[in-house]
């Protein structure tokens, strides 16, 4: 009876054994694995196929982890800002809910100031001094309670009055809503300015 001469050749074999690319039950089986797993082994595989490099596939999960949470940080990020460049919302009273921490009412002199904003043709900034300089009138007419940590919807509700509600929405929307201003609007403002004052020197009464 002849002898078997076949013989294994388990060097081969466990080097097959090893080999990702006839690794048949994990293919099968790939519907186990996360997206983190997955995604981290293609890594792997192009870094193995293209390079010839062995890439452990825990060190490209966590370098993917990384990625992710830095990305993460990078999106809160520029969110913030967004929100710290547009606070608030519309209220109740239709003013928005700004804070005027940059915005100060003393120490300004309003009609210089103004007259020389006029000329450089600054509207934005006439409209803005415009706004302040009523504040600053109602607050030295004991109208309201000047802080610098109030928004314009806080003083449209201590005024209660509908020019000086129109003349906060123009500013809050050329001073933080990016809007356009031009002489026309500037002159809006001085009209209803006047309106605001007038009601104050009678008291507050209706127009």
């Amino acid at each position: 009876m002849p002898t078997d001469t076949l013989q294994l050749d388990t060097a081969l074999i466990n080097a097959w054994r090893n080999d990702p690319r006839y690794d048949y039950d994990r293919e099968l089986a790939g519907g186990s694995q996360n997206l983190l797993e997955w995604l981290s082994g293609c890594i792997s595989d192009w870094f193995r196929e293209q390079l010839g490099m062995i890439v452990d596939s825990k060190a490209t999960e966590f370098v993917l982890v990384c990625l992710g949470v830095l990305f993460l940080l990078v999106v809160v990020w520029l969110v913030i800002r967004r929100r710290h460049a547009v606070i608030g919302g519309m209220g109740e009273t239709g003013a928005l809910n700004y804070e005027l921490e940059e915005d100060t009412i003393y120490g300004i002199d309003f009609a210089a100031d103004t007259a020389q904003m006029v000329a450089e043709g600054n509207w934005r900034q006439a409209v803005r001094l415009v706004y302040l300089h009523t504040l600053k009138q109602l607050s030295d007419g004991s109208r309201i309670d000047w802080q610098p940590s109030k928004t314009p919807a806080q003083y449209v509700v201590e005024v209660g009055s509908e020019p000086f509600a129109a003349l906060t929405r123009h500013f809050v929307r050329v001073r933080y809503g990016n809007f356009g201003a031009d002489e026309q609007l500037f002159h809006e403002m001085q009209r209803l300015q006047a309106l605001v004052v007038q009601q104050k020197e009678e008291g507050g009464a209706a127009l």
